[in-house]
């Protein structure tokens, strides 16, 4: 045997060789749960890391979509993490871009339908961004935000993230900034001058949904 040889390290994963029966599910399950308890501290701590989420219309895709991404950082996926804020930033600046299109057409002013919109989602975000910025349709702090969520997006979708759990927490907290400036639940409300209503209350997992109302005072209640 030749002791100068050269090894290279390799890594094999095999899961899906398992058999699958009742054995096979139980080996797997048990693998499973035995990595879910290991990560489970770490995973409890982060949550107090993350924002609440308080949004409009949570069954479109953001809500989802929002959803996952804090809990692939729950999970420790900070790659992920960093790409599905991304894709979450990306459909709320292009939803934002889609409410106010309106196009003046034999005298009417219409709302282009959903194939033209979307020719609309090929166009570079970032000048998506400047276009909402201009417009005053996006805030100064949601646009910077956009801007700096799609930088740190671009570095890791081309595998260039160096410090993967910090980089996923300021993925989130940037997507936030354009998250209140968008759909959250309070955005343009004023607590202190008014009474949200929630109804229809249920309890799903990791959260709740309602149908919320906002109501302002009467002259005589102020």
């Amino acid at each position: 045997m030749n002791d100068n040889q050269e090894y290279t390290e390799a890594y094999f994963r095999n899961l899906s060789k398992t058999p699958r029966n009742e054995e096979g599910r139980k080996n797997l399950q048990n693998r499973l749960t035995k990595e879910f308890k290991e990560r489970l501290p770490a995973s409890v701590e982060r949550i107090w890391d993350l924002p609440n989420i308080n949004i409009v219309e949570p069954n479109k895709p953001y809500g989802g979509l929002l959803i996952e991404a804090h809990d692939l950082y729950i999970n420790g996926f900070f790659y992920s993490c960093v790409a599905m804020c991304g894709i979450v930033g990306e459909r709320l600046i292009k939803d934002v871009l889609r409410t106010h299109v309106m196009i003046e057409k034999d005298g009417k002013t219409i709302s282009p339908d959903a194939d033209a919109f979307d020719k609309l989602e090929y166009i570079d975000i970032s000048k998506i961004v400047e276009f909402l910025r201009a417009t005053e349709l996006l805030s100064e702090d949601a646009a910077k935000a956009a801007t700096d969520l799609i930088r740190i997006r671009n570095k890791y979708a081309h595998a260039r993230g160096k410090n993967e759990n910090d980089d996923a927490l300021k993925a989130i907290k940037y997507l936030h900034k354009i998250v209140d400036d968008t759909v959250s639940i309070f955005k343009g409300i004023d607590l202190g001058r008014g009474v949200l209503k929630l109804n229809d209350i249920g309890f799903i997992e990791g959260g709740m949904k309602a149908r919320s109302s906002w109501h302002k005072p009467s002259e005589d209640h102020r």
